[in-house]
């Protein structure tokens, strides 16, 4: 469930952002829309090589909000490249006389296969719960049958 959550968390800001983003395209484009009616108007009552000066003039300014909007959309891309993007999940009985699949491995990577597997082993007495770094699918800590699988799992999920 905490997965689905986090997995719904993370889809739902992704489209957040691409909302945002085509928000803001389709504010521009009215402004193009209503500025090329003004031109339009412009030609019936002046001369059109004074509405091309102009025009030619506004040319600048809308180089720099491309820009400006290549910027903010090239820092998007790197910010969302380093999120939580890849999942897997792998259910277990830890112990021969606890049954349920009660136990989980859960590895949630980035991209680039960073992020973190966490493991609870569930027993009758009790719970254990551990976490372990991972960098580029691979961790220094000695990785369970269940991590790797739930690793493989995470970075076979194409994004």
């Amino acid at each position: 469930m905490v997965i689905g959550n986090i997995a719904l968390a993370v889809l739902g800001l992704a489209w957040l952002v691409l909302a945002l983003w085509l928000l803001i395209i389709s504010l521009k484009v009215r402004g193009i829309k209503k500025r090329e009616k003004v031109l339009a108007k412009a030609v019936k009552e002046e001369d059109f090589v004074n509405v091309v000066k102009r025009s030619f003039s506004e040319v600048p300014i809308l180089q720099e909000n491309f820009k400006e909007l290549k910027m903010k959309q090239d820092k998007l891309a790197v910010a969302l490249d380093t999120t939580v993007q890849r999942i897997g999940l792998v259910r277990f009985d830890a112990f021969s006389d606890v049954g349920g699949k009660l136990s989980f491995a859960v590895a949630l990577l980035n991209n680039h296969g960073d992020g973190v597997v966490i493991s609870t082993i569930n027993g009758r007495q009790e719970s254990r719960s551990y976490a372990k770094i991972i960098r580029g699918g691979n961790s220094e800590y000695a990785l369970s049958d269940e991590e790797r699988q739930a690793i493989s799992e995470a970075l076979a999920r194409k994004v």
